[in-house]
C-alpha cells in the first residue's frame, strides 16, 4: 500500500469480509435452501427406489410387472437377432439396439433383486425371478457380443437362448395371473 491508496476500512478480529446487501442475503439464502430440498429429494428417491414392498401382493405385482419387462426386453433381442441374421439392419443400429435392452435388463434385474419378499412362501418366487432375470442379462450380453464381433454363429446362439429365456419368462407370467 502506497500513500496514494485510499485508506482501507477497518475490519474487526474474526470478520468475514463485508456483509452482503439485503437483496444479496435473500438470494444466498434461497440457494441454500434450494440445494437444502434438491439434497433431501435425492435422499427421499434413492430409498424409495428399494423399499421393500409392504405385503404379498405388492410384491407379487412388482414380480408381476418384472416379468412382463423381461419378457419384452427378450423379445427384443430375438428381434435384434433376426434383424441381423437377415441382414436388415446397419450394423450400428442393431449393436447400440442390443446394448440398449442389455442395459435396462440389467436395470430391472437390480430392482427386482433389491426387494425383499414379505414371506418365506415367496422366497422360491424371488429365486425363479432372479435367475430368469440373469439369463435374461446373460443372453442379451452374449448377443451384444456377438453382434460386436460380427459372429453370425454367437448371434444365432445368443437367439436361441433368448427364446428359451423367453419361453420360461411366458411360463412364469402365467403362474402369476
Amino acid at each position: 500500500m502506497n500513500a496514494s491508496d485510499p485508506p482501507r476500512p477497518e475490519r474487526s478480529r474474526g470478520a468475514r469480509g463485508p456483509r452482503p446487501a439485503r437483496g444479496e442475503r435473500t438470494v444466498l439464502a434461497g440457494a441454500r435452501t434450494a440445494l437444502a430440498g434438491i439434497l433431501a429429494a435425492l435422499v427421499l428417491a434413492a430409498t424409495a427406489c428399494t423399499a421393500p414392498p409392504l405385503n404379498a401382493d405388492a410384491y407379487l405385482h412388482d414380480a408381476r410387472q418384472t416379468t412382463v419387462d423381461l419378457l419384452s426386453a427378450a423379445r427384443t433381442g430375438i428381434l435384434v437377432a433376426e434383424l441381423a441374421e437377415d441382414d436388415r439392419a446397419f450394423q450400428p443400429y442393431l449393436e447400440v439396439s442390443a446394448k440398449d435392452v442389455e442395459e435396462s435388463a440389467r436395470s430391472l434385474t437390480d430392482t427386482f433383486g433389491a426387494l425383499q419378499p414379505p414371506t418365506p412362501e415367496l422366497d422360491g418366487l424371488r429365486d425363479e425371478l432372479t435367475d430368469l432375470s440373469d439369463a435374461t442379462v446373460h443372453d442379451l450380453s452374449a448377443l451384444r457380443i456377438a453382434l460386436r464381433r460380427g459372429n453370425a454363429d454367437g448371434v444365432v446362439e445368443a437367439s436361441e437362448k433368448l427364446h428359451e429365456t423367453a419361453s420360461a419368462l411366458v411360463d412364469l407370467r402365467k403362474e402369476l395371473r
